[in-house]
């Protein structure tokens, strides 16, 4: 008697899983489940991060310009007394490198409030164009079923696939609405 040749249940269950598994995968790759968006272009590209980085850019040329002006006055002091520090005794020199230390920190003093004051300045004008901006980000996420949106520019993500970069798209939307 001639027996017909039977696959195992075991078998055939793995290879039901593995054509499942494959299935699956060419499906989510076919549907784009991750994208990528580079913030720093968005904020530097739609018209509200381009209006905020005029006002800062104003800010900053303002303080620039103040602490330049501060500047030219320590170099000017500094130069002056180089130039007459070994004709003044010990005593007016001794006092005018004092005051010479003392315009250097009110310099350096200036140049930290003036960092400080930028930074507490983009903060306050990017957080509204950030928030807006989120939220469309979301929009598109979920309207397009993407699972997962990344930053393009984050440490450890080295290659993106194109079509995977919606940049350009969040910039129309976020433009669009604004």
């Amino acid at each position: 008697m001639i027996k017909k040749a039977s696959l195992p249940f075991g078998l055939i269950l793995v290879a039901t899983i593995i054509f499942l598994v494959s299935t699956s995968l060419s499906t989510y790759a076919q549907n784009k489940i991750i994208a990528v968006i580079d913030m720093q272009k968005v904020v530097r590209t739609c018209k509200a991060g381009k209006r905020a980085m005029q006002e800062l850019n104003r800010k900053f040329e303002t303080l620039k310009k103040q602490l330049q002006a501060k500047q030219r006055e320590l170099q000017a002091f500094k130069k002056d007394l180089e130039k007459k520090g070994p004709l003044m005794s010990e005593e007016a020199r001794a006092q005018k490198e004092r005051q010479y230390k003392k315009l250097l920190r009110e310099f350096k003093d200036k140049s930290d409030d003036a960092q400080y004051e930028m930074r507490q300045a983009e903060a306050k004008k990017m957080e509204p164009v950030l928030k807006k901006l989120e939220k469309v980000v979301n929009r598109i996420g979920k309207e397009r079923h993407y699972l997962i949106i990344l930053e393009k520019n984050m440490p450890g993500l080295y290659y993106v696939a194109p079509g995977t970069d919606i940049t350009n798209e969040v910039i129309k939307i976020f433009d669009s609405q604004s």
